[in-house]
């Protein structure tokens, strides 16, 4: 049974790539954290009304009619969300795109292709811990 001082930390991750799903499912599979996947932006929302995670990563291209931006807003706006570090994990690289991103309140923007499956893991870490 867990308890709180053992709970596994919550992580909502919104990500269409099923491949890198299953790898990040992996490598977090036997750590301390549970990893809760959503293909797109209105899954997300609505695993959101039953859960709070401890960590949220977003990405920022998604297939439906809700990008990542547009759920970084969502939990901007919701007072129950605000507190809860996010990150992105994409493959948008402008600056602009890292600007609007921080300015919804991102805690870290990583670049998907110039980041390792093991500085993803050790992100979640040092943002949950």
């Amino acid at each position: 049974m867990e308890t709180p001082q053992t709970a596994k930390k919550k992580i909502l991750w919104v990500e269409d790539d099923a491949l890198l799903g299953t790898v990040l499912s992996r490598e977090l599979a036997s750590s301390e954290f549970d990893l809760i996947q959503a293909k797109d932006g209105e899954q997300a929302m609505r695993l959101l009304k039953g859960i709070i995670p401890d960590l949220i990563m977003v990405d920022l291209l998604l297939p439906g009619g809700m990008d990542g931006f547009a759920i970084l807003g969502e939990i901007q706006a919701d007072p129950r969300l605000t507190g809860i570090p996010t990150i992105v994990l994409s493959n948008l690289s402008k600056t602009a795109d890292m600007e609007r991103a921080r300015k919804l309140g991102v805690s870290r923007f990583l670049v998907k292709a110039n980041t390792s499956l093991q500085s993803i893991v050790s992100e979640i870490r040092d943002h949950v811990s």
